[in-house]
């Protein structure tokens, strides 16, 4: 997986993101690297998008991340939240 330019300063040496960024910049960095863990036109539930975030972060807050996929449109959803995608 390749990675921008500035994303390695939140990354760990296992690729997991150590922390939330302070600046816009980088929350849409981590935001865009995260999202390229999932593929386009596959369905996932919120159970797996939660496990797989879980797996590239070490501060234990999957539900914040999830929401700023949504929030910044990397990922849509069902309004009850029972179907993800990565368009």
């Amino acid at each position: 997986m390749a990675q921008k330019e500035g994303l390695e300063k939140y990354l760990d040496s296992e690729n997991r993101v150590t922390a939330w960024p302070n600046t816009a910049e980088g929350k849409q960095l981590v935001s865009e690297y995260l999202a390229s863990l999932f593929e386009t036109g596959v369905t996932y539930t919120e159970r797996d998008i939660t496990l797989k975030i879980s797996q590239y972060h070490t501060f234990m807050n999957p539900t914040m991340l999830r929401r700023e996929l949504i929030a910044r449109k990397l990922m849509q959803r069902k309004p009850d939240c029972t179907a993800y995608w990565k368009e």
